[in-house]
């Protein structure tokens, strides 16, 4: 029996619904019954949700053409989501940040926001966008994309917030872009306000998605 998954999250990040592919050689067995005997074998912290027959072909990290992470930034302290969200006590601009965002949309070198291991292979990433909503409590980053490198979604949000507060230009934020820089590294957000969403393996779905996404976003 051999489990994959779609592919890696950073230590201490979450995940709402991670896709992985089972590939098994034992007898059929309904699939409620897999679940339940695989959730009385996982820890609490992990969850089987649901089960789908798939193609021998299929592969959850190698036929995912999307993927999707929510970063949560509170803007009050909160005793509850403590360990899900990020607070950060300045006033953030959120329209700011909205703006910067765009910049990091469509096909780009993400080397200033990689790891020094992943520079040894290729760090064009296209992002399909980045959208931000605001409520009273929480600023919330969806980063849409083709792939992730590592710690690549965190270094966005804390570039983000940076812009937020005032102490990065949108002129800077290019310049990450347009040539290696360090600043990314420097803002790592934390790992624990980071959210792996979703997978994604239709076109049609995936296309649906990205059109909603801009509702309510800034």
């Amino acid at each position: 029996m051999e489990v994959q998954g779609h592919g890696r999250t950073d230590a201490g990040v979450h995940a709402m619904a991670y896709t992985a592919h089972l590939e098994t050689r034992c007898a059929q067995l309904p699939l409620a019954t897999v679940i339940e005997r695989f959730n009385e074998l996982l820890p609490a912290s992990i969850a089987v949700l649901a089960m789908v027959p798939c193609h021998t072909r299929f592969h959850a990290r190698h036929s995912c053409i999307g993927r999707c992470y929510i970063y949560q930034i509170a803007k009050r302290k909160s005793v509850f989501h403590k360990k899900y969200v990020w607070w950060v006590k300045e006033e953030l601009n959120a329209k700011a940040m909205a703006e910067a965002a765009r910049l990091f949309t469509g096909m780009h070198d993400f080397a200033s926001f990689a790891e020094k291991q992943e520079l040894k292979k290729s760090t064009k990433v296209n992002l399909n966008g980045i959208y931000i909503y605001e409520d009273e409590e929480m600023l919330r980053l969806r980063v849409v994309g083709s792939h992730f490198l590592w710690r690549m979604v965190r270094r966005l949000a804390g570039v983000l917030v940076a812009v937020g507060k005032g102490e990065l230009t949108k002129d800077e934020v290019a310049a990450c872009l347009a040539g290696f820089s360090e600043v990314p590294r420097r803002l790592t957000a934390p790992a624990s306000g980071l959210f792996f969403e979703q997978a994604f393996y239709d076109d049609a779905e995936f296309a649906e998605f990205l059109a909603q996404a801009f509702v309510d976003a800034l």
